[in-house]
């Protein structure tokens, strides 16, 4: 259960007390108005507790970006959400061995499968969001017997992200199956602030479905 898009501590600590178990912060992606500097996402890890992974989101331009902000932030995971190659997550794992990489398949651009293949040997998870012109972010669903489909063929954590909302995540965990889930706007104010009593719905509705026979 990932709250992505956190750009307070307070906001974070409040997300992990409703029972998140990632919070993602977007570090240097200028599109982005949830985008924070590396020096600010690490204020944020440093004052996670223990067991709660933080992850940091980028659209980099090389593999050095990612580097210089991994050794900064120190998160748990990278998500990587642009045009990345596997050869990049290679070369950004031989210098951050301890990082866990999710490579995000934006769902509607064809060939998703065979792309989310891609990176088995060199992600250590895919994250599945909705195509849109920003690379995602939109608030928008996409086709969860596609993401099925992807999760069924591809041998490795797949997290579903894309227009989730308090109101529709049970029906996408049951519809997906995926290993997690990933929401930023469906759980927010208007503001690009998380608002509490969203995030304690989705994440009680998504465990829900999980443990339910049907999910």
């Amino acid at each position: 259960m990932k709250i992505c898009g956190v750009r307070t501590l307070d906001d974070a600590l409040a997300c992990v007390a409703a029972g998140a178990d990632a919070i993602g912060m977007l570090v240097d992606v200028s599109i982005s108005p949830r985008s924070v500097i590396a020096a600010h996402a690490r204020q944020i890890v440093a004052g996670l507790p223990p067991f709660v992974t933080p992850v940091i989101v980028m659209m980099p331009s090389s593999a050095e970006d990612v580097v210089s902000a991994g050794r900064m932030v120190r998160p748990g995971a990278i998500q990587l959400h642009g045009e990345e190659p596997p050869e990049m997550l290679r070369r950004i794992k031989g210098q951050l061995p301890w990082v866990r990489l999710i490579k995000t398949i934006h769902v509607g651009a064809g060939n998703e499968i065979e792309k989310a293949r891609s990176y088995e040997g060199s992600a250590d998870a895919i994250l599945l969001d909705t195509l849109s012109p920003a690379r995602g972010g939109s608030g928008q669903v996409h086709d969860w017997s596609a993401s099925a489909d992807i999760i069924s063929a591809v041998d490795l954590p797949v997290l579903l992200a894309g227009g989730l909302t308090p109101a529709n995540v049970a029906d996408a965990v049951r519809a997906a199956r995926p290993f997690a889930v990933d929401v930023s706007s469906g759980v927010e104010n208007g503001q690009y602030r998380k608002d509490m009593e969203k995030v304690r719905a989705f994440i009680s509705r998504a465990k829900g479905a999980e443990h339910s026979g049907s999910a």
